[in-house]
């Protein structure tokens, strides 16, 4: 567990481009037509996120959020200015002993310096109600700010989304092999064509199956769109669910 004090920062700065998250094969987005996406800044890599309450974001642990990092709300256009967006420092930041070799635990919890102002542009994502697998087959979504072509570093100045069918744990973990284990607390997505998917810099945002958050973006192949190799989330479990609402009810002895 790591915890960091940040004071409260409102703002509507924008964040320079860096390297960013890829969606390959999606479209843009109606603006603001997905409340909950959180943009995190580390140092020179972006990340995504899920606001879940009024100060808290939900992202993978392989983001190494830290005090450094500033997460914005509202957020379509990187670049351009809107009075929707907000700013944010981190107060603290808690991750479950995540694995870096086996990926296992790609959860991490954000509080934010101060809680956010709920509007049209800036909402909540529930947590799941059920932790049943998610049927193979069945069409999730998620979304990214990024590059949208394979190999690339041609960055999406505005946020992207993409469909992508979900497949079995059993499927994923044949196709990965012995490469890497695909635990129970683990899910997949795959495209056969290798014309959509999700990649580097996409990590820690949602997976939406059924308008129910179900998983967390994780990693994937080296090759963003390989027609050989599922990504991986992290799957929201009862057990992770557990441990976010006992994390989000702590008291802390943090000093402002």
């Amino acid at each position: 567990m790591l915890h960091w004090i940040a004071t409260c920062l409102l703002s509507s700065l924008l964040l320079p481009n860096g390297e960013s998250s890829d969606i390959i094969g999606g479209r843009e987005a109606i603006p603001h037509s997905r409340p909950y996406m959180a943009l995190l800044k580390t140092e020179r890599s972006l990340c995504a996120g899920t606001l879940i309450k009024a100060d808290w974001v939900l992202t993978a642990a392989h983001c190494k959020v830290n005090s450094s990092t500033t997460i914005q709300l509202g957020v379509h256009s990187k670049t351009v200015k809107n009075k929707y967006i907000q700013e944010f420092k981190v107060l603290r930041s808690i991750r479950l002993n995540y694995d870096e070799k086996t990926k296992d635990n790609d959860i991490e919890l954000v509080q934010l310096s101060c809680k956010a102002k709920l509007n049209k542009a800036v909402k909540i994502l529930p947590l799941p109600k059920k932790f049943d697998d998610v049927k193979d087959g069945t069409v999730c979504d998620t979304a990214g700010w990024g590059s949208t072509k394979k190999n690339t570093l041609q960055l999406s100045d505005k946020l992207m989304e993409v469909s992508l069918p979900a497949i079995s744990r059993k499927k994923c973990a044949a196709m990965w092999k012995s490469s890497i284990k695909i635990a129970t607390n683990m899910m997949c997505t795959f495209d056969a064509s290798g014309e959509k998917d999700v990649c580097r810099g996409d990590s820690g945002g949602p997976l939406i199956c059924k308008k129910m958050f179900r998983g967390i973006v994780s990693f994937g192949p080296r090759i963003c769109g390989n027609p050989e190799l599922p990504s991986v989330y992290t799957f929201l479990t009862k057990d992770y669910n557990n441990w976010i609402k006992k994390e989000i009810n702590k008291k802390t002895n943090a000093i402002y």
